[in-house]
């Protein structure tokens, strides 16, 4: 579809009820996806949206954009190693959740981190896909091309069992890390807290009101002195109990408070 060409209205109208139930913001990439499965959003404009009718579960795993790879953003994974999972570390497993985790690199990535600071950990990762969380569950990767582990340091490739054209976890990382689909409009964080929550490039794909109210939910899902990594361009609104953490620009954000742990 031509970039400023009008919208169908029965996709206009699927438009508006999937920003109703997830917060999509209307923008070209999803106009796209959605003229792409037309036959499927048809059956839809007239029925009201839910999480777990099959049809509208199939239309998000249609739209959504699960991108993502092993030690992406590698400087504020950095940061988040050297200057925060140590002050975080304690007596309690150390949580940590990739909200929006894609096909699960985040995660895994989380879980290489968690695994160098804390004896006792887990991570949980979130996503709407059905399709990603497979992917996630069963951590079987291409290496590329491009070099899916280009940005993994050298070091923490020990925590993965590389082949020639794939690689996945090591075994010992598999227990304590977990997937589950959910909205996350919904502040679906686990029980008690989390320490860090990590939730980049999910943000921009929302309408302003949704971002706050997710914004909302992953404060209220820190415990105090928790960390929350967003994108770079991700600025969280004042009033939420936030201070940045680390300087430098890494999107790295304190809940006020105590030190977790």
């Amino acid at each position: 579809m031509p970039a400023g060409a009008p919208l169908d209205p029965v996709l206009a109208a699927v438009m508006a009820r999937l920003e109703a139930l997830v917060g999509l913001a209307p923008s070209a990439v999803l106009r796209g996806r959605l003229s792409r499965a037309a036959p499927l959003a048809a059956r839809l404009a007239a029925r009201e949206p839910h999480l777990d009718d099959p049809d509208w579960a199939a239309l998000l795993d249609a739209v959504t954009v699960p991108e993502t790879r092993m030690f992406r953003a590698a400087a504020q994974l950095a940061a988040l190693r050297e200057q925060v999972l140590p002050g975080l570390a304690g007596a309690a497993p150390l949580t940590l959740v990739s909200a929006g985790c894609a096909t699960g690199e985040e995660a895994w990535t989380l879980a290489i981190l968690a695994a160098g600071v804390a004896q006792r950990w887990r991570v949980e990762g979130l996503d709407l896909s059905r399709p990603a969380l497979r992917q996630a569950e069963q951590a079987r990767y291409h290496r590329g091309p491009p070099d899916a582990l280009r940005e993994v340091p050298q070091a923490d490739r020990d925590a993965l069992l590389l082949g020639a054209e794939g690689f996945e976890p090591a075994a010992r990382l598999r227990p304590g890390v977990s997937f589950r689909r959910a909205n996350l409009l919904d502040a679906p964080l686990p029980a008690g807290g989390a320490d860090v929550i990590l939730c980049r490039n999910v943000l921009i794909y929302l309408t302003e009101s949704a971002r706050a109210r997710v914004l909302e939910g992953l404060v209220a899902g820190l415990r105090p002195g928790g960390a929350l990594l967003l994108g770079v361009t991700d600025r969280p609104p004042p009033g939420l109990g936030l201070e940045p953490w680390v300087a430098g620009g890494f999107g790295i954000w304190r809940r006020q408070g105590a030190t977790g742990g």
